[in-house]
């Protein structure tokens, strides 16, 4: 079963730190010898169910001031709560 990891970015997709954040976790999912889905999800997007289930692990990425900060404050907290892996850039 491959773990899934969000990563909350406001970035688009073509830009270099959005980019670079999802090809190391890319890289080191495969250098590490596992399985995992990177789930980019935007802040405008996080509802009630990415906040309740963020994910086996979640990469706050670069690009604040977020569109919705108190949504990704809401994730982080719950990860902190759960014990879910949280990384922030």
């Amino acid at each position: 079963m491959a773990a899934t990891i969000s990563v909350l970015i406001d970035l688009p997709a073509e830009q270099a730190y959005h980019a670079a954040t999802v090809t190391a976790l890319d890289h080191a999912i495969v250098a590490g010898g596992h399985r995992a889905d990177v789930r980019v999800v935007p802040t405008a997007t996080i509802d009630d169910a990415v906040v309740a289930d963020p994910g086996d692990g979640v990469v706050v990425g670069p690009g604040s001031p977020y569109d919705e900060p108190e949504r990704v404050l809401e994730v982080i907290l719950g990860a902190r709560e759960r014990g879910v892996p949280l990384v922030g850039t």
